[in-house]
């Protein structure tokens, strides 16, 4: 596996893990409309991954074989509310590389500089903000890749001050510059600021890994830190 796909498929866990979760179906809501109306129109989802809005990567090879173990499984009749997946976990998780991953790539080439794709993969911070902002829409990142591109361009080139950038452009500014935020965006922005920094440095991004809710494979990680795959600046 290429060292590129190695450190998106690490930091894609954490996207997982902090702040998308695990399972979703609208008869939970039928259920208990008060429960989950924060789902409003939501479809079913694993992972961020949704049945409905996630349209052209649900077609997908990967996306197909993605849906096609969730349906196996039965789990809109077994699974429930954040379920991870059992022994599904990690091949579902598989299949989010194959799914996101090509796009996030598509966009970081058509949105980022040269320099600024150069930093984020320095730098750990920086890639979960765009790989979540993958998750939040070809609009969004292409909104945080042109802002924070500029950034770059004007000279700044200090990873801390560059994540403190990517905090703040995220809670404090809309879609459109000088917009008001939007709220799922800031409240997915806040979360990020209480854990962000436990993500710089090899070491520290293995204890973060083993913090979260929901444990990713130490074997593969311990591998990963190793074999210094993580160049941080």
């Amino acid at each position: 596996m290429e060292e590129k796909l190695e450190k998106f498929k690490t930091i894609q866990n954490i996207v997982i893990d902090k702040l998308e979760g695990g399972y979703y179906h609208p008869n939970m809501k039928l259920r208990n409309p008060k429960k989950f109306a924060k789902y409003g129109n939501s479809g079913e989802t694993m992972f961020g991954i949704d049945r409905v809005a996630g349209d052209a990567i649900n077609k997908t090879v990967a996306g197909k074989k993605f849906w096609k173990l969730i349906d196996d499984a039965d789990a809109k009749n077994k699974w429930s509310w954040l379920y991870m997946g059992g022994n599904l976990e990690t091949p579902l998780k598989d299949l989010v590389t194959e799914i996101v991953y090509p796009e996030f790539i598509y966009l970081e080439k058509k949105y980022l500089s040269k320099k600024a794709q150069e930093l984020i993969f320095k730098d750990p911070r920086l890639l979960f903000h765009f790989i979540y902002a993958t998750w939040n829409g070809s609009g969004w990142f292409q909104k945080f890749a042109t802002d924070f591109s500029k950034k770059v361009a004007s000279g700044e080139t200090n990873l801390d001050k560059l994540v403190k950038y990517m905090n703040d452009l995220r809670t404090t500014e809309g879609l459109r510059k000088g917009s008001a935020p939007n709220l799922l965006i800031k409240q997915g922005g806040e979360k990020i600021k209480k854990f962000i920094e436990t993500l710089k440095g090899a070491d520290n991004l293995q204890k973060a890994l083993i913090s979260t809710p929901f444990i990713i494979s130490l074997i593969v990680i311990s591998l990963y830190v190793l074999k210094n795959k993580f160049n941080y600046a």
